[in-house]
């Protein structure tokens, strides 16, 4: 396994834990957040619960004392008014009505359900208060109940009670009366007309729970008998719970999470290109070293082997020793260009040194130029033909040894890998066009490859080529014409990639 791809399997290892981490706080802040609007939901409904109670409850305190205190009156809510007697005779303004009663105002009955009526309360006041809710629960009821014109406790207006009375035969209704006990009867009360009473109670919450229902209350000690019940009346509200509606909209749980998964994205995405620009640089470095090796080692094998031999004096005759110095002087200048390139590189790299721009004719950069580019290819079987279009006498803005060493790097190019493969002739074209200078150099080899054309301005990059090919060079050459274009706010690219033959355009604006 390489170095490189080690790196990216920590990389993506950590990346992997810190999302694994990110998930599970973002379920447990979610599952936060929904405990929160639960809990915020149930504390709503309890104070809803309350509210609705309490308007019940003062309006039947009213409703019943009123009632109480002057018997008969008018109200819609009361069908009959009764009294029951010591010996179980009852009375009644209304003794028509007074008849369709008499198997429900039972002494019996009467008795059985205002006992049922203090085991309830005695019940739900015995109970402790096992929670803070429970507690809360309780003493607001006695609060209410405390209120309440019905007093189960024996004041002193006298035993006071609500209670359902059951018919002696099935498929009959209950009856919801008002019992109180008085001197000169055994009870004194009324019958309450429960559909429209119901009816009433409803229209007082119907802004809090529109769906509400009102029942018989039952006695049920291992629920909390206060938490619905009327201190009026043994009845019931039931109002079940609203949905608990999904968060919407920015939470600042989730937007703490936003942040949060933006920032490890943002890290992620910053490590990464790090990580490959460290890898790229650290493979550039490595192909340099390859390069550079290889490079040297032949002309350095050269110089210590011709000079050993003039030095020592074996070679034979002056012709070959013209010969051997000449191969020096070839090689000498191979070096040197090859540590000037890699200056030039390292120079450019660091943007530093200014430009020495001069204003000159297209004709007169072309034949100040000519001379060095004709020299590159004396010692080749290349032909290089310089043509110039556009208007005669243009003036451009340039830096001529900028540009010089651009056109030099690409006819070298050129040299290497055109020569022996087609026609031996390179093209510079030159022409002034729309405010800019545009050279090509064109050459007739193997050309290049569309997968190539997207690498071979990279530093040390060869077209693909192995550092023992033959063919000399670090690979700088391209790349360093390309930055020394872009450094004079111009641009060096490739046309038409995979045709016969290379040709590159170079582009500068005709002014700085």
């Amino acid at each position: 396994m390489t170095r490189a791809r080690r790196f990216w399997l920590v990389f993506a290892a950590c990346n992997v834990i810190v999302a694994l981490a990110l998930v599970w706080t973002t379920r447990v802040v979610l599952d936060l957040e929904r405990r929160e609007s639960a809990a915020r939901a149930e504390t709503d409904h309890q104070q809803a619960l309350r509210l609705a109670m309490w308007r019940m409850d003062t309006w039947l305190t009213l409703l019943l004392a009123r009632e109480a205190a002057r018997p008969g009156s008018d109200n819609d809510f009361v069908t009959l008014h009764f009294e029951m007697l010591q010996d179980g005779t009852l009375a009644s303004p209304n003794a028509e009505l007074l008849e369709s009663y008499r198997n429900t105002l039972r002494p019996q009955a009467i008795h059985e359900a205002i006992n049922a009526a203090g085991r309830q309360i005695d019940t739900g006041l015995g109970l402790p208060g096992e929670s803070g809710q429970q507690l809360e629960t309780q003493l607001d009821f006695d609060v209410r109940a405390a209120c309440s014109v019905p007093r189960p406790d024996g004041s002193a207006a006298g035993h006071q009670t609500v209670v359902w009375l059951d018919p002696p035969g099935p498929g009959e209704s209950p009856t919801l009366a008002f019992l109180a006990s008085a001197d000169e009867v055994l009870f004194r009360g009324f019958v309450l007309d429960w559909p429209e009473l119901r009816s009433r109670l409803l229209l007082e919450i119907e802004d809090l729970f529109p769906a509400a229902r009102l029942e018989r209350s039952v006695v049920d000690p291992a629920a909390d008998p206060f938490e619905t019940q009327l201190a009026n009346l043994p009845v019931a509200l039931v109002a079940e719970a609203p949905p608990l509606a999904a968060a919407n909209g920015l939470t600042p749980g989730r937007v703490a999470l936003g942040i949060a998964w933006l920032a490890a994205l943002i890290t992620a995405i910053a490590v990464g290109i790090t990580l490959r620009k460290s890898i790229d640089l650290s493979e550039r470095r490595r192909r340099f070293v390859s390069a550079v090796t290889h490079e040297l080692r032949t002309p350095l094998t050269t110089f210590q082997l011709y000079s050993e031999m003039l030095a020592d004096g074996v070679v034979p005759t002056e012709q070959k020793r013209d010969e051997y110095l000449q191969t020096l002087k070839e090689e000498s200048k191979r070096l040197s260009t090859m540590v000037a390139n890699v200056l030039d590189h390292a120079r450019l790299e660091e943007r530093r040194g200014p430009r020495a721009f001069e204003s000159i004719t297209l004709e007169g950069l072309l034949s100040r130029l000519q001379p060095s580019l004709e020299r590159r290819v004396e010692s080749t079987p290349m032909t290089l033909i310089v043509e110039s279009g556009g208007p005669a006498g243009a003036s451009v803005v340039v830096d001529t040894e900028a540009v010089g060493q651009i056109l030099g790097n690409l006819v070298d190019n050129a040299v290497k890998y055109a020569n022996g493969t087609g026609p031996a002739t390179i093209h510079l074209l030159a022409r002034a066009d729309n405010g800019s200078l545009v050279l090509t150099v064109r050459d007739h080899g193997p050309g290049i490859s569309r997968e190539q054309a997207t690498t071979i301005f990279e530093p040390f990059e060869r077209g693909g080529r192995d550092p023992s090919d033959p063919v000399p060079g670090v690979g700088l050459g391209l790349a360093l014409a390309r930055g020394l274009a872009r450094d004079l706010g111009g641009e060096l690219t490739l046309e038409n990639p995979s045709a016969e033959g290379a040709c590159f355009r170079l582009e500068l604006p005709a002014t700085p």
